[in-house]
């Protein structure tokens, strides 16, 4: 099977290169990847603007790129749309999330025109590249569809999509709609075909809808089916797949060996890598007292076997329901002398206060907010809900993983952690303190965890992504 690695071309970027125009969703998660690539880029001679939410606007500057920002809805859905309509579970997820990115495909198009001008008028002789994350691909669809240029374009940009969740492309492989859906490669085609029919006709059907209408309000009037190609004559696709095909080269943001066997990826599709852990630490950064007890068990060098093992666990930043995942996992390993657990609740200023029946327990460090290589470096096992960003930070580490989320893009990464082979995955369902203690326990005791996370993190190495983002957008030149 092919490896879908991209082709190198050639080195760093000049004054005659195109503008680089670099775009993420307004939300942590998604945007701290774009920005390593965005600062990579930078220090590698390319000219970045970078359109995204204003919340991110003083770290967007401090890499060098010339800050844009997003406008209406797509800038504020955290604060305005998503308290309303949540980003559903289960078999809600993918009709939860496709309602949220009609809601504001109208507003991204805005901000994407208004960018796209801005640069124009600047720069009226250089050419603009996109470099856009694929959750925010919408607007690229919709001028791919034949939604009005911004002054100053006959044609719709170049561009690079990143995608920094699962796949979102339906597949005749494994067709698993973000679900608990174990990938069998024995799986008979005709079964895949068959589901992606009944949903796209049952619960994607308002999907579809929502979403042509949409289009439609903003003059893209060409069928989301032909983005699909051939392809879409093989299977019903997922509304949100479009996000996956409007770009002339996408990059899955992982390796291989985290991802199922597919045998037909569109065409433009390739394995980006994983990202390397990122220089964290500011000039100015002053360690915590508490890390000291971190650095005392660190499992980096492997030294004394009479050490405390670290478990460190976290939920990101959008799903931060604590009773899921860290505080069971908290309760569940409490009083344990042989374990150092640090619980990152990922928000500044928040605390536990309430949330157990009394303070943390003697073997518990809680901390509202810190960096997560930090701590992943110096980890056993890592407990998660399975966010893209922390399960990339565990491969590129060698750390082990404990996976249970049962929102957004979580239980596909727990599938795929478990498939990968160096996560044990606990499912979607809600879990006890005693399963996660347990579920630690397995993955302390048995050392294939360990072996199989350095394999995939000496995979991860050699991949390259930086490097790989790079020469995939020069490719475009």
């Amino acid at each position: 099977m092919a490896d879908n690695r991209p082709t190198k071309v050639s080195p760093e970027g000049d004054s005659k290169d195109p503008i680089i125009l670099v775009q993420s969703f307004a939300a942590t998660g998604h945007t701290v990847p774009l920005l390593q690539i965005t600062q990579y880029l930078i220090e590698h001679g390319y000219d970045i603007y970078y359109l995204g939410g204003t919340q991110f606007q003083q770290v967007v500057e401090a890499t060098g790129a010339k800050f844009i920002p997003l406008v209406g809805l797509c800038d504020t859905w955290i604060r305005d749309w998503l308290p309303i309509h949540g980003l559903g579970t289960h078999l809600d997820i993918v009709p939860s999330i496709s309602k949220l990115l009609a809601s504001l495909l109208p507003s991204a198009l805005d901000s994407l025109r208004r960018a796209l001008s801005l640069i124009r008028d600047r720069e009226p002789d250089r050419e603009v590249i996109l470099v856009s994350e694929v959750a925010i691909s919408g607007p690229v669809a919709a001028l791919r569809l034949g939604a009005p240029l911004p002054d100053g374009y006959s044609e719709p940009p170049k561009s690079l999509g990143i995608n920094i969740i699962p796949p979102t492309w339906t597949s005749v492989d494994h067709n698993d709609f973000w679900v608990d859906i174990p990938y069998d490669p024995n799986q008979n085609r005709k079964v895949s075909v068959l589901m992606a029919k009944l949903a796209r006709e049952g619960i994607y059907k308002e999907s579809w809808d929502t979403m042509k209408y949409v289009m439609e309000t903003c003059s893209a009037f060409k069928p989301i089916e032909s983005l699909f190609g051939d392809h879409g004559k093989m299977i019903d696709h997922r509304v949100w797949d479009m996000l996956f095909v409007c770009h002339d080269k996408i990059l899955q943001m992982c390796i291989p060996s985290l991802e199922y066997p597919i045998s037909d990826w569109p065409a433009n599709f390739a394995f980006g890598g994983t990202l390397p852990p990122k220089a964290w630490r500011t000039p100015n950064f002053v360690f915590p007292d508490w890390f000291e007890q971190v650095r005392g068990n660190s499992a980096k060098d492997g030294i004394s076997p009479g050490r405390r093992k670290i478990v460190a666990v976290a939920q990101g930043t959008l799903a931060t329901d604590w009773d899921n995942v860290l505080i069971p996992t908290i309760q569940g390993l409490a009083g344990r002398e042989d374990i150092l657990v640090v619980a990152v609740l990922c928000i500044k200023g928040a605390t536990l206060e309430g949330r157990l029946p009394g303070p943390p327990p003697d073997n518990t460090i809680v901390v509202d907010y810190f960096p997560y290589d930090a701590v992943i470096e110096h980890a056993d096992v890592f407990v998660s809900n399975g966010s893209y960003g922390v399960f990339s930070h565990c491969v590129a580490h060698g750390v082990p993983m404990v996976l249970s989320g049962y929102t957004e893009d979580k239980i596909a990464l727990g599938m795929r952690g478990e498939y990968a082979g160096f996560a044990f995955n606990l499912g979607s369902a809600q879990q006890t303190p005693e399963a996660f203690a347990k579920a630690v326990d397995t993955v302390l005791a048995d050392p294939k965890f360990k072996t199989r996370a350095m394999q995939l993190r000496a995979e991860a190495e050699e991949f390259d992504a930086l490097g790989t983002v790079e020469r995939e957008l020069r490719a475009l030149f």
